[in-house]
C-alpha cells in the first residue's frame, strides 16, 4: 500500500466531504493555481514546468466539462459548456505561442466564475442559514 503524506490525506478527506459546490470551487481554484504556475513556468523559461501545469489546468477544465447536466442545467449548461471549451483552446493557444496575455485572460474568467460560485455557496435561505444541498460526490478521472 502506497504511502501518503499527510497532507494528501488532508486533501482527500476534504475532497470526499465536500459537497458539489465546493468541489466545483476547488476545481476551479485548482485550474487557476495550475495557470498561474504555468505562467511562472513561462517567465523562467521552463517548458516542462509549463506543460505539465498546463496539463493539469486543461485536466480541471475538462472535468468540470463533464460534470455538466445538460438536461438539468438548460441554457447555463450549454453557455458553461461553450465558454469552457473557449477556456481550452486559448490555454492551449496560450500554451503554443508563449503568450502570458492568454493566461491571464483565462484566469480573469475563471476567477469570475470562481466567485460567482462562491457566492451561490454562502447564499442564506429565506431563515437566514446556510442553504442546506445534498451530496453528490463529483467523479475525478484525473
Amino acid at each position: 500500500m502506497p504511502y501518503n503524506s499527510p497532507y494528501e490525506n488532508y486533501v482527500e478527506l476534504k475532497v470526499l466531504s465536500a459537497s458539489p459546490l465546493e468541489l466545483v470551487t476547488m476545481l476551479y481554484r485548482a485550474a487557476i493555481d495550475s495557470l498561474e504556475e504555468a505562467r511562472r513556468g513561462l517567465a523562467s523559461g521552463e517548458s516542462k514546468r509549463r506543460a505539465e501545469a498546463v496539463a493539469r489546468a486543461c485536466g480541471v477544465i475538462i472535468e468540470l466539462t463533464q460534470s455538466l447536466d445538460n438536461e438539468q442545467g438548460g441554457e447555463l449548461s450549454r453557455n458553461l459548456l461553450e465558454l469552457y471549451d473557449y477556456i481550452l483552446r486559448r490555454i492551449h493557444e496560450s500554451n503554443r505561442e508563449g503568450d502570458d496575455a492568454g493566461f491571464r485572460e483565462v484566469i480573469r474568467l475563471l476567477s469570475t466564475l470562481l466567485e460567482g460560485w462562491e457566492s451561490i455557496e454562502s447564499r442564506p435561505d429565506t431563515a437566514g442559514e446556510r442553504v442546506e444541498r445534498e451530496h453528490q460526490p463529483l467523479q475525478c478521472s484525473f
